[in-house]
């Protein structure tokens, strides 16, 4: 692009810059009428056209006219009617009282669903940017089940007391203040849990010249488990007042170490949802 090139979309942005940056009157009638306002007189107004800035003045009543539109981007209402109604607009959002939501939550989990179980959760959140677009975010669970399919113990019988800790971040695409926002976020899952089952053994003795079998016995055996991953956690949270806080969640994730008695056990899929009610401040 040559000299010449430059200098004419110069020029040319420069027009348009000037052009769009006019007074506008807005009329009763609907129509606009962009130019440069001279003065504002209490029955009339003088104004250049923008087409012809070097040319006359030209004057229209006030009665015609709804409204002026500074190029600066501030308004004045000409109309009696409706400058009190734009006053009182302003001066009832300025009364309004502003919401403030807290930077901090503190919640339970009456209900606390996990792979390993039902259970109660506790949790807290605390805003890390003055934009809320970023939490720390720290849920606890213990999760306990208990399944006692028959009136006797079997090896369906099964106990188990697993505590999770679930530190990580939240980040909310619309920002955390407001009465209702989603969130997603990472969180890394260590868990501590202790099972016990009821295991069956079985004698067989041969006295005679074919196989006995004798009635055997159970074992209530205990086993230490450390469950260590990571979680995608998707949360929606509900403000209805600024100090009331409702929460639904849903997480998803993997184990990447999973010990049963400091034995290395198969990976493990790991699952939480629940419903939390807490206070915000």
């Amino acid at each position: 692009m040559n000299i010449k090139s430059i200098l004419l979309a110069s020029v040319a942005a420069a027009i348009c810059s000037t052009a769009s940056a006019q007074d506008k009157i807005y009329k009763r009638s609907g129509d606009v009428i962009e130019g440069k306002i001279i003065e504002v007189g209490t029955k009339t107004i003088s104004y250049k056209k923008a087409d012809n800035p070097d040319g006359p003045n030209y004057v229209i009543e006030k009665g015609n006219i709804d409204r002026i539109e500074y190029q600066n981007g501030t308004e004045e209402y000409v109309d009696d009617r409706r400058r009190m109604m734009h006053h009182d607009e302003e001066e009832t959002e300025r009364k309004r009282p502003k919401v403030h939501y807290g930077n901090n939550i503190i919640a339970i989990a009456p209900l606390q669903v996990t792979d390993a179980g039902v259970g109660v959760g506790l949790s807290y959140e605390r805003v890390l940017d003055r934009r809320g677009y970023v939490s720390f975010y720290m849920p606890m669970s213990w999760s306990f089940i208990n399944d006692n399919s028959g009136p006797y113990y079997n090896n369906n019988d099964y106990r188990n007391n697993t505590f999770y800790f679930m530190p990580g971040l939240k980040f909310y695409p619309t920002g955390c203040r407001g009465k209702v926002r989603y969130s997603i976020g990472p969180n890394i899952v260590a868990g501590f849990g202790r099972e016990w089952q009821n295991v069956y053994y079985s004698y067989n003795y041969p006295p005679y010249n074919y196989p006995y079998n004798y009635p055997g016995y159970y074992v209530r055996e205990q086993n230490d488990r450390f469950t260590l991953g990571v979680m995608v956690n998707n949360s929606l949270n509900i403000n209805p007042t600024p100090h009331l806080y409702l929460g639904l969640e849903l997480g998803l994730g993997v184990s990447y170490i999973n010990q049963l008695n400091s034995y290395n056990d198969d990976e493990r899929f790991l699952a939480q949802f629940g419903f939390k009610l807490g206070y915000r401040f």
